[in-house]
């Protein structure tokens, strides 16, 4: 399957993804907000998308580890908003932030990903700043 075909710009701010089923915010909340998050700040993010009724849907979330990897790829070239490369399939506008919040474990630690290499890296929830979301929703296929 080509990226063509895998991935759907449905020309309404969201992308879907025929290979996993999910659909996924074109732009971050760097692009969309012109902020930075904390992870506290990315959950309103979500609660205010889903709010909004973002493309009709009000079950907007925060991706998992899995969900996550599933648009990155080495063989592709994107930038973030410095112009730097990072690997983030270009069907998804050039322009966000590399380092992005992931799906919140309990405790005072949450979990980035960073789309230059692929890292997953802990970081204090609510006192950190600098990073960014990028909202999904469905299940994805296994």
């Amino acid at each position: 399957m080509s990226v063509k075909e895998r991935f759907i710009d449905n020309q309404n701010g969201s992308i879907s993804d025929s290979k996993t089923q999910l659909m996924w915010m074109k732009e971050d909340g760097w692009q969309t907000q012109e902020k930075w998050f904390t992870w506290d700040e990315a959950l309103d993010l979500v609660h205010y998308f889903n709010g909004l009724k973002f493309c009709s849907f009000q079950d907007w979330r925060m991706p998992s580890h899995e969900e996550i990897v599933t648009i990155y790829s080495e063989e592709v070239s994107n930038q973030d908003k410095y112009g730097k490369e990072i690997h983030l399939f270009p069907v998804f506008p050039s322009g966000g932030q590399a380092t992005v919040w992931l799906k919140g474990e309990s405790g005072q630690e949450g979990t980035l990903f960073d789309f230059k290499n692929k890292e997953f890296r802990p970081l204090y929830k609510s006192k950190s700043g600098r990073m960014s979301v990028r909202l999904v929703r469905g299940e994805m296929l296994k």
